[in-house]
């Protein structure tokens, strides 16, 4: 699926457009626009792709990401069943790439916000305490206008400046090419793991999505991710099992298969490896028993 482009409307009268989103899930495509974008999570919960990077996304996620890099929000597939206590809210600031050029480069002050929007360029998740720290600063950007509205926005640049945990989304090697095939496959695969993680997927399977020999697809995989397929498709499936134990009332051993594990302990071992605690151990504390 190509990226499609999005014309953002920015006023004559405003040096950027700050709007606060509130919905049954994000519903923006797979798109890219010549405008930074810094994007809060308020509430809602997915998975988040940026370029040739996915992972998953929760409320408190700020990412900010430069210009013409394809991304979108892709909330659980939950959202989508008309459930009236689910809702996505985000708050998301976007402005022109010459903000930098125009506005910073005359100001010796604004050196680290430069640093940072050069930075962004393949875009930059930030760490929970950054995001946590500009959390209200984000929200109020919504409620402000004229001046106040742009100091505020300086003064949160500023501080994510500072962050230093931040973490790169895309890879370094990512071509800013919207529509490239190789974003193609990559969204193609991705698509077929989230509909079908339940399900057991082999290796020469997803590799047939992707058009690939199963060896090539496995260095592809890696090379675009960070992970191997397996560990990420256990990523997916633990991450599906969290949510399981905190908001349904059924057995351990039947989230398990609901994930996609037909081996108990298999399941055990791996919830323990990516969350440091056994299924039991988790619902308990997110219940608060």
């Amino acid at each position: 699926m190509k990226a499609l482009f999005e014309k953002v409307m920015i006023s004559e009268q405003s040096s950027a457009l700050i709007r606060r989103f509130q919905l049954p899930y994000f519903d923006a495509p797979w798109h890219y626009h010549p405008e930074y974008e810094l994007t809060y999570i308020i509430s809602g919960y997915g998975r988040r792709f940026v370029g040739d990077h996915v992972e998953s996304f929760q409320a408190g996620d700020l990412v900010l990401l430069g210009p013409d890099l394809p991304h979108f929000w892709r909330n659980d597939e939950e959202f989508y069943q008309n459930k009236p206590d689910l809702r996505a809210e985000s708050v998301v600031v976007q402005f022109p790439a010459a903000f930098d050029e125009r506005l910073l480069a005359a100001m010796p002050e604004a050196e680290a916000v430069r640093q940072l929007l050069h930075r962004a360029r393949y875009g930059l998740h930030f760490s929970p305490a950054s995001s946590q720290s500009v959390a209200l600063l984000m929200v109020q950007l919504t409620e402000q206008t004229g001046l106040t509205q742009m100091l505020s926005l300086l003064a949160i640049l500023n501080q994510l400046a500072a962050d230093q945990e931040a973490q790169l989304l895309a890879s370094d090697s990512y071509q800013l090419a919207p529509g490239a095939a190789e974003t193609e496959r990559m969204k193609r695969v991705l698509e077929f793991m989230l509909l079908n993680f339940r399900e057991e997927i082999r290796i020469e399977q997803i590799a047939s999505v992707a058009g690939m020999a199963p060896a090539a697809f496995c260095r592809y995989f890696k090379n675009r991710t960070r992970k191997t397929f397996v560990e990420y498709l256990n990523e997916l499936r633990i991450g599906h099992a969290r949510k399981l134990l905190m908001n349904v009332d059924i057995s351990i051993g039947q989230i398990g298969l609901e994930c996609g594990y037909n081996n108990s302990s298999h399941f055990h071992r791996q919830f323990k490896l990516n969350t440091g605690m056994t299924p039991f151990q988790y619902q308990a504390v997110a219940k608060g028993k």
